[in-house]
């Protein structure tokens, strides 16, 4: 029987596809901090050679020179701010990476995720929120594959919420877990099938290894919702360790 050289291509297993796109997923997520970390330092810099150049015409004009001197200085003090809170949240993505089983706050990768997401909602000109209850009950699980199935589900939101539209991100607590739940409204009439995006049969697979499920549903024309449920303990695969 003759073989095509198609037919000896081998594709990828879907652990493998999942190592992949979980690489990329990470990827995109440093390459936009960093982009942005750039941006901010680059005001930093522009601000601290205005600094310089004021200071070396110390004696003209001393009133004028300090109002300027302070606004400089609150810029410079402002976009620190930011650049502090940006490194923060990739820290805690970072550190996360280490400890695949771990006991973490889900509320912390809710607000993450949306921290990392905002810019793509901006660009398509949506309202991204979350909406977190005070409390919510520790789970013990892998953080860093939860954050990328929280990002698959805001992104596929957004891509299926018109301009002008808003996108919820809700998390609060069930009976033996957490429900995270992400609301479009203003969702387009015509949208693709959920399967037709790459990352949605993978994310599929993901939440079945954390041991839950989640589901889409039309809660009311314009408005579609899809519900994440994890137990509070999941109990690894060996393969998962």
């Amino acid at each position: 029987m003759l073989h095509t050289k198609k037919d000896l291509v081998m594709e990828p297993d879907k652990g493998e596809m999942l190592r992949q796109r979980q690489l990329a997923f990470i990827g995109r997520v440093i390459a936009g901090f960093t982009d942005k970390i750039q941006d901010h330092l680059g005001t930093i810099r522009e601000s601290a050679g205005w600094l310089d150049e004021l200071l070396g015409q110390e004696g003209q004009g001393a009133e004028e020179d300090r109002k300027k001197f302070v606004d400089i200085v609150s810029t410079i003090e402002s976009q620190a701010k930011i650049l502090v809170q940006k490194i923060q949240h990739l820290n805690r993505f970072a550190q996360r990476m280490g400890a695949p089983f771990t006991t973490f706050d889900p509320g912390e990768i809710v607000d993450e995720a949306v921290f990392f997401t905002t810019r793509f909602a901006r660009v398509r000109d949506v309202s991204l929120r979350p909406e977190v209850a005070e409390t919510l009950p520790s789970l013990y699980s892998d953080p860093v594959r939860l954050h990328f199935l929280v990002l698959i589900l805001i992104k596929n939101m957004l891509e299926r919420v018109s301009k002008g539209g808003k996108v919820l991100l809700r998390a609060g607590s069930v009976e033996k877990g957490v429900l995270i739940e992400v609301e479009g409204h203003g969702t387009l009439e015509v949208m693709a099938p959920e399967e037709r995006n790459p990352y949605w049969s993978l994310g599929q697979q993901v939440v079945a290894d954390l041991g839950g499920h989640m589901q889409t549903t039309m809660i009311a024309p314009g408005k579609k919702r899809t519900s994440l449920f994890l137990p509070i303990n999941q109990v690894p695969n060996v393969s998962q360790i």
